[in-house]
Parts: C-alpha cells; structure tokens; sequence
C-alpha cells in the first residue's frame, strides 16, 4: 500500500517536472486540444477559474448565437452558445467554459466518485493561496479537513467542486521545480483526470479506439488519508494513466481513476448538459480515427453520425465507456 502511495506521488513529481513517458503507443492522436467544461453561468463559471482558480481568460466571450454547424456538432438542434477559453499557464491545454440557452438541459452535478466525472488537476506554486479564496468564494471543498493536507513530505494539497461540480485537484510540491519558478504566476501545469466505472474497459476503449496504451494499477488503495483528502471516505480506489501526445513532447497525463466502497452514480448526459465534459483530441486521419472509435464500441454523437463541416476542416463529437465525449479535430 505504501509503494501504491509513492507511485501517485511520482506520477506527480514527473507532470511538474514535464517529463514525457513512454505510455502511449504509437497512435493517429497529434495532440490535445481544449479540457471543455459544459456550464450552467458562463459569466459565474468565468469568475471562479479566473480570480479563484487563478486560470486566464484568453479573450472576453462573444454573446450568444445559435451557430448550425455548432448545433451539428453537439447535436443541439436550435440551441445557442458562447464559449470562453481559460489558458492554464505551463498547459499544453485550455478549459473551454460553454455555456448553452434554448434547449433543454439538465445539470448533472457530479462527485468525485461517480463514472464519468471529469476532473482537473493543477500544479501551483502556493497552495494556501487558491485554499483561501476559495473558502472566501463559498465553492465546496471536498477536502475532509477543510485545507490543504500535507503527503509524506513531497506534496500538499486539496479538492474542491467549481459552480457545476467539476472537481478541481490542487497540489504544491515541497521542491518546486524549474517549471514553478519560470512561472509568472500561481499555476504552472495541469492534467485531466477521468472517473470510471471499470478502469480495464475504460482502458480497452482508449487503446482499441485511439491507441493509447494506458498504465493499471491492479491493485486497491485504501489509504485512509487520500479518501478523505479527495473527500471520499472509506473508499477504495486504484488508478490508471496514459499520456496524450502534444506539441514538443509536452505530453498531458490523462488519469483514470475507479472507487470502490462507496455509493456511485454513473454520469448518463447530453453535450449541453452542465457538468459534462469533453476531451478535445487533434488527430491525422479523422475519418479512421472515428471508424477506430466506433469499433471500439463508441457512438458518434454529432448529427447524423458524421463530422461536420466547419469552414475548411471537419469535426466531430464521439462518445465512449464512462460518459467519456471526445471531440475530434484535425490536427493541422
């Protein structure tokens, strides 16, 4: 149990450090777009990344428009959105905040232990700071003891659910490395972690459908202490991780993460719905990859069963194991 415990830590230490494992095969994925987050209050949800979280807005959101080939895209017929894009300083990847109006939709509000719950894991540089905004923003934090818990004296940090209840994961490293102080500011690197019901069919999906090769831990960890840092009491959990290619070799971790011992929900959502969210993947061969998807068992969810045509590109939503969207985007 304890070597389990280290295992985490070091998956830790090398996403500060930005080393780039050797876990993902050779794969037709270029690299990672935008981590999306469907909202319910762009404006709300805006306010919490930006001055709680400590993300940038990369640019004020347009208003609301009902774009077709957007509506095509998510299949959202006669609904209207606007998106903002929140830059991760030291991430190869953004949050992509959308919110949409005009169509039905209901909130899924998530927990940490429920299938299908996407959740964002952030390096900064002082860990009491986001810790006390938040607590004076109101947000929940799912952290038992209500602030930052210090880990066999590598790490301290904490959970917490934004507006919607995406969980957010902030972790300090007692030695920061050289990415934290070339930082300009608190946060300096970021990864995805997904919940899963199975993690070896989770795993499946990934491989058969994208080629990724995804890294199990077999094993149960009923670590007292990281339930409930995670603010999952008594729970058991294990983990699995992969890396998703990106640009100069700055991979982004992709976690998997299956509980045991404790009451779940598997999230069942549409695109609009708050809470659900969507991995963005650049990929070479677009059409093989969505074939390779869906003989994997994913169903595409973009209308008709198709890309859709946007400008000169083609894109497309899918959907796999776990609630899990994807959605696919040329990679040049």
């Amino acid at each position: 149990m304890q070597l389990r415990y280290s295992g985490r830590v070091i998956y830790r230490i090398a996403l500060a450090l930005g080393f780039a494992s050797a876990l993902s095969a050779q794969t037709d994925v270029a690299g990672i777009g935008n981590f999306s987050h469907i909202v319910s209050n762009l404006d709300k949800s805006i306010e919490f990344y930006r001055d709680v979280i400590g993300l940038e807005l990369t640019a004020p959101p347009q208003p609301f428009s009902g774009n077709p080939a957007i509506m095509k895209l998510g299949n959202t017929p006669g609904a209207q959105s606007h998106v903002a894009v929140m830059k991760i300083p030291g991430a190869n990847f953004g949050v992509e905040l959308i919110d949409y109006k005009d169509i039905d939709r209901k909130p899924a509000h998530p927990r940490f232990q429920d299938p299908g719950a996407g959740n964002l894991a952030i390096l900064v540089k002082d860990v009491q700071q986001v810790a006390d905004r938040l607590k004076k923003s109101g947000a929940h934090i799912l952290t038992l003891a209500g602030a930052p818990v210090e880990v066999q004296n590598i790490e301290k940090g904490f959970f917490a659910q934004d507006p919607d209840g995406f969980i957010i994961e902030v972790t300090q490293m007692n030695q920061l490395p050289a990415a934290a102080a070339s930082a300009t500011g608190n946060v300096y690197g970021a990864g995805i972690e997904i919940t899963v019901d199975e993690i070896e069919k989770t795993a499946k999906f990934l491989t058969d459908g994208l080629g990724f090769n995804v890294r199990v831990n077999d094993s149960f960890n009923d670590n007292k202490l990281m339930a409930d840092t995670a603010g999952t009491p008594g729970a058991k959990f294990r983990q699995g991780s992969t890396n998703i290619p990106g640009a100069a070799g700055a991979n982004t971790r992709l976690s998997l993460i299956e509980f045991r011992n404790i009451e779940r929900k598997a999230l069942d959502t549409h695109v609009q719905d708050p809470g659900t969210s969507i991995i963005q993947l650049r990929v070479h061969d677009l059409d093989g990859m969505v074939a390779k998807v869906k003989a994997a068992g994913g169903t595409v969810i973009s209308t008709g069963g198709v890309p859709v045509e946007m400008g000169n590109r083609k894109i497309v939503i899918v959907r796999g194991t776990d609630n899990l969207f994807l959605e696919l985007l040329p990679a040049q």
